[in-house]
């Protein structure tokens, strides 16, 4: 069972980096890397308290930038779906150690 399991999961995993999203996502990724005051502002706001009205103003330049909100979208529902994935695949462990049923 372990080796249907894995080669299971390679497909997914196949699927999932095949897919519009998948790859749009990384897409966004290098292009926000990239964005050197984009990377700034994150990286300040890092350092800021979070009650600071300074890291309010910040945080929305952050989420107003178009790149970062389709990313963080994308990102989220990959999350979810990840999740659910992972929800899966414990169910088809033993509950008392790693050792697949």
């Amino acid at each position: 069972m372990n080796i249907e399991i894995i080669n299971k999961l390679d497909e997914i995993i196949g699927l999932i980096k095949s897919d519009k999203d998948y790859i749009r996502m990384n897409q966004l990724n290098n292009i926000i890397m990239s964005n050197k005051q984009l990377i700034e502002k994150i990286n300040i706001l890092k350092t800021l308290n979070t009650y600071d009205e300074k890291y309010l103003e910040m945080k929305k330049e952050i989420i107003d930038n178009p790149e970062f909100k389709e990313y963080k979208e994308l990102e989220k529902d990959y999350y979810f779906f990840i999740k659910e994935i992972n929800s899966r695949l414990n169910t088809l462990k033993e509950t008392s150690g790693c050792k697949w049923k």
